[in-house]
This record gives structure tokens, sequence and C-alpha cells, in this order.
């Protein structure tokens, strides 16, 4: 079988170099040469554990294919994926911009009967919306090529895409066709994935699933955040109170880890985008709005209690550990450490940084604070020097520091856990705060 993946994001490059490694033949297309030209010469556009290594050993089998050539990718292909950007308009709604010349593309270099497979998360609508303009350039075309648009939702996580996209919890596939349902799952029974993993919907079920999953999620994230902070306030014990939470079968223990606010490329994005869905067709989601409200309040909180702690930040400095949304990922979109890093400056604290992989990313992104701030080597160089420390990420490195040398090289021995990444064994000489736990001196 050959196929077409369209879009060089994360998504497309772990999918096309996972099917290419089960007898499938994978032409990953992208515009942007600059990527693809990376993407030849083994390098990542963005770092995902693992990644690097699939990705060359799918190019050594012959079957993993990397084109900027968009139009041969499709004239090719019998069933073309879709995992382009879907970025939000000025007024919250999903925008298409980047999707809809891909379906004139589609509708002119097709020769055969092709599945067109929208993984890119949309709104409700979309997959008929890809239909219409297919349709029409075909017919511009005065051509009588027979087509289907499926849904099929991704659920992979940043960190662990390759686990998620071989080992998938579900596999959502929206269509009317049962053609078009039985080919794509004849690419899916490849992977092994079982009967009861499938739920076969129409597309306009499929669209909603995904934005329903990340919505959820988002409250639940929220929510867990806001019974922190009570949680200080009341001297309770936020380890001890999700872990209760979590044992009830009802809600579970997945995602009741506390931080300072969620980020990332989905949750913050396509929670708003449902919020401008649901305003588009007359509904208000009161809860939804809550949880987004609340993330954002959860930023300020963090940069407030550090403040409560130190008093008056300036002159003072502050080591920063990790930068991206959560560890195994390089993305900082919407990552609380933007918010916090800038607002402590702001206070007129200077600041040094470290983090596994998000260095480079943080330097376009905090240029405007590039001259209170040092990017390090390591922990212990971040360390140096500083008043306090600030755990933003819960990179496993984090959690296996020399205390010892790390006490050495810092001015005062504040440490904020905001990951509680140390749980109720934070490490001794410390002035230790963590998020939802009382704030006490270890010794």
């Amino acid at each position: 079988m050959n196929i077409c993946i369209i879009g060089m994001g994360i998504l497309g490059i772990t999918y096309g170099s996972i099917l290419s490694d089960s007898d499938v033949n994978v032409i990953c297309a992208d515009t942007d040469e600059e990527t693809i030209n990376m993407l030849k010469e083994g390098e990542m556009p963005i770092y995902e554990p693992g990644l690097r290594a699939l990705v060359a050993a799918s190019e050594a089998t012959g079957r993993l294919r990397f084109s900027s050539n968009i139009q041969r990718a499709i004239k090719k292909s019998e069933i073309i994926f879709i995992t382009c950007l879907v970025p939000i308009d000025d007024n919250g709604f999903p925008d298409l911009r980047f999707m809809k010349p891909i379906a004139q593309s589609i509708g002119n270099h097709i020769d055969n009967y092709a599945t067109v497979v929208i993984k890119s998360t949309v709104p409700p609508g979309t997959c008929q919306i890809i239909k219409n303009i297919i349709k029409k350039t075909l017919d511009e075309r005065k051509a009588d090529i027979p087509f289907d648009v499926v849904s099929n939702p991704d659920f992979a996580r940043k960190g662990s895409m390759i686990k998620d996209c071989l080992v998938p919890e579900m596999v959502v596939i929206g269509s009317e066709s049962d053609v078009a349902v039985e080919r794509l799952k004849s690419l899916y029974d490849s992977l092994h994935v079982h009967d009861e993993n499938y739920i076969i919907t129409n597309p306009q079920s499929a669209e909603m699933i995904k934005y329903g999953v990340n919505a959820f999620l988002a409250i639940k994230l929220s929510f867990i955040n806001e019974i922190a902070l009570l949680c200080e306030n009341a001297n309770a014990n936020i380890i001890d109170v999700a872990k209760g939470i979590g044992r009830d079968s009802r809600i579970g223990p997945e995602y009741l880890d506390v931080g300072p606010g969620y980020g990332g490329s989905d949750l913050p994005k396509d929670s708003k985008a449902l919020i401008g869905i649901a305003k588009a067709y007359g509904e208000e989601l009161k809860v939804l709005q809550g949880a987004i409200d609340a993330n954002e309040r959860q930023k300020n909180k963090m940069l407030e209690k550090i403040k409560r702690v130190l008093g008056n930040l300036e002159g003072k400095t502050i080591g920063i550990l990790g930068l991206s949304y959560k560890a195994e990922t390089t993305d900082m979109r919407e990552a609380p450490s933007i918010n916090i890093i800038k607002g402590l400056v702001l206070a007129g604290a200077t600041i040094r940084i470290y983090c596994p992989e998000g260095i480079q990313e943080a330097k376009w992104r905090l240029h405007n604070e590039k001259d209170e701030i040092t990017y390090c080597h390591n922990v212990y160089e971040a360390a140096e020097g500083t008043n306090a420390l600030v755990i933003l990420t819960n990179w496993r490195e984090f959690k296996g520091i020399d205390p010892e040398r790390v006490k050495r090289v810092m001015k005062e021995r504040y440490l904020f856990d905001l990951r509680n990444i140390f749980g109720e064994h934070p490490p001794k000489g410390f002035i230790y705060s963590g998020l939802g736990i009382p704030e006490k001196e270890v010794l």
C-alpha cells in the first residue's frame, strides 16, 4: 500500500515512521523545504524520545521518504493523511487556512480512488468542508474520480508519541463510507490494533471526541491545581488528597498531578477552540471557560507564591529548572514558565535557567528578557549564586540532583518544587516549598 502524510509536525513524522515499519510505503510531505531537508539529513525539527532512531531505521528500509513535492506524493498514494497545523483565529474558532489548499491539491492530483484521512484536530463539519473543496476541484478538472474523507483524530501525547501511536488506547474513525472504514482498519490492523479499541462513528462525532477529551483533561488539571491552592491554605497535603481522589474508580488517578498550569500545543488551543465552536452553535461552555480562567490564575499564583516567600525580588537571582510545558519535549507553547519568568524579571530578579531540551526555543520566546537571563548547561550551573531554585518541569534528572553540591553553590537555600517531584521526601538542607503541601525547612 502507498500512503502519504501531509504536514511534518511531530505527529506526521511519528506516524510516517511507524506505518512505514509495517510494510507500507510512506511519503512524508510538507511545503516547508527547510523541515524536509532537516529530516532527510536525520535531524528532527522537534525533540521526541526515540524519534530520531525510529526515523533512521524506517528510512533504512527504503519504505519511508521525505518530499516537498506534495502533488507527486498525492498522485502516488491510495491513502492521504492530513496532519497539518490548525490554529485558532482572532475569534477563537479553528482556522482551516492550511488545510484548504491541501484539499485543493488533492482534488487536482488524485487519479484513482483515494481515502483522505484528517488526523488534525478540527471542528465538527470539517470533513464535509474538505469533501466539498475536493469535489469542486475535481468538477473543474471534469474528472469523475471517487474519494472519501474520514475523520481519524490523534490521541498521542508528546513525550510518549511512539508508544501511543504503536499501542493506541483507541482508534476513532468517523466516516459514512464502509469502504473507507475497512481500508483504514486494514492499515491499523498491521499495527495489531484490536477490535475493541476501535470506535466507528460519523465524522462529526469523531471530530467532537478529540475536542471533548482535551477539554476534559484541561478541566481535570485546572481542578486539581485549584484544590492544591486550597490545601496550602487549609494545611492539608495535596499528595494525599490527590491519591484519595484518584482512588475513586469514577475519577481515576491520571491527570491529577499538580503543577504551575497546563500548556503545550493541544490543551490550551483546543480548549479555546471548543469555546469558539460552542459560540458558533449558540452554546456556552461555562465549566470549560472556568478551567481556562483557572489555568491562567494558576500561573499568576505561582509567581505570587515565590514573591510571598522571598519578599522583594529586586536584585535577587533565581534559578529556573525546566522550561517546556512537560518533560520529554522541547515544546514551550503556552508553557507556564514563560509567564513566570517574565513576571520574575519584571519584579527585578535576574534569572539562571537550565532545561534538558528547551533552551533553544526559550531564547526566542524570551528574547525581550535576554539581558536578565543566563542560560546554563546543567542544574549546578543554574543554581550558582542563586537565592532560590524553582522547578517548573518534572524532568527525571531533577529528582536525581546532588543536594549537597547544589547547596554549596547557592547563596540562599530556597527550593520551590512546583511539580512536587520530591513528594513527601524533599532533599535535606533546603527551605522547601512544594505545591499544595505545607512549606517547611528540611533539616
